[in-house]
């Protein structure tokens, strides 16, 4: 549904991040080598192109994913900051309202 937006704390917020990380590690070492081919047809050469490109895919793919972490790990501080001044807020309304405080 439209608005309804996402809803988790920061421990599933770190949660999401360390499981992209992770979910790249064994991608990587692909992505850094493309395994010799033999120059023995046509054929080996176009395989050899389309392997180096697959390990190009798979290396922007790993930057991708790391971006997104890193922004859920902005995020999460971010969540952290509005809670923090939520509740300094609610504290002065509080402090305001019932111990006759002026702002």
């Amino acid at each position: 549904m439209s608005g309804d937006g996402v809803h988790v704390g920061h421990e599933q917020l770190r949660h999401m991040a360390s499981a992209l990380r992770n979910s790249t590690d064994e991608l990587e070492p692909a992505a850094k080598a493309v395994p010799d081919m033999p120059e023995v047809s046509t054929s080996a050469e176009k395989v050899s192109y389309t392997l180096g490109e697959l390990s190009q895919a798979a290396a922007g793919l790993i930057a991708t994913v790391g971006e997104v972490a890193a922004k859920i790990d902005a995020s999460d501080g971010s969540y952290g900051d509005v809670d923090n001044r939520n509740a300094e807020q609610l504290r002065k309304e509080y402090y305001n309202k019932y111990a006759g405080r002026p702002d």
